[in-house]
């Protein structure tokens, strides 16, 4: 039997798994960005929130290449086969920046959640850099009162 890592809401006390951004139960943040918090979700409700306004569709954008040395290791990993970890490694920095992006084109525009957020990625100048996107609709979000 596998045992998930849980965290406790400081808000409601429930358990949540380690990972989540947010409290299932209550909707708490568990992340903050800056100054104000931001919750960026992949559905299009907040359990625990309404959606007082819908502000606009926003996105973050970063286009990534890899090195000549990064192409290396890459290749001899490929011969061996398995993950290639200089590629996973490269990926894993592009989507926290795009979602980086994301967040602050969120906040200019008055904005404290994003929902229904997605991930997209593509091939360009031949294969030799990827096009690594986030976006959503940006959205302003009040607690429901219990």
């Amino acid at each position: 039997m596998i045992k998930l890592s849980t965290k406790k809401c400081t808000k409601c006390g429930k358990p949540s798994p380690v990972d989540a951004q947010f409290c299932g139960n209550c909707g708490a943040s568990f992340t903050s960005t800056s100054n104000s918090e931001m919750i960026v979700v992949t559905t299009s409700t907040i359990p625990g929130y309404e959606i007082t306004q819908a502000l606009a569709t926003v996105h973050g954008i970063t286009v990534r290449t890899r090195g000549v040395g990064g192409k290396i290791m890459a290749g001899i990993e490929g011969v061996f086969g398995g993950e290639v970890t200089s590629y996973s490694s490269e990926a894993e920095k592009a989507r926290k920046e795009s979602m980086e992006r994301l967040i602050e084109n969120a906040k200019s525009i008055g904005a404290n959640a994003v929902v229904r957020t997605d991930f997209e990625t593509s091939d360009i100048l031949n294969g030799t850099a990827t096009i690594f996107s986030a976006y959503g609709t940006a959205v302003k979000i009040t607690p429901l009162k219990k």
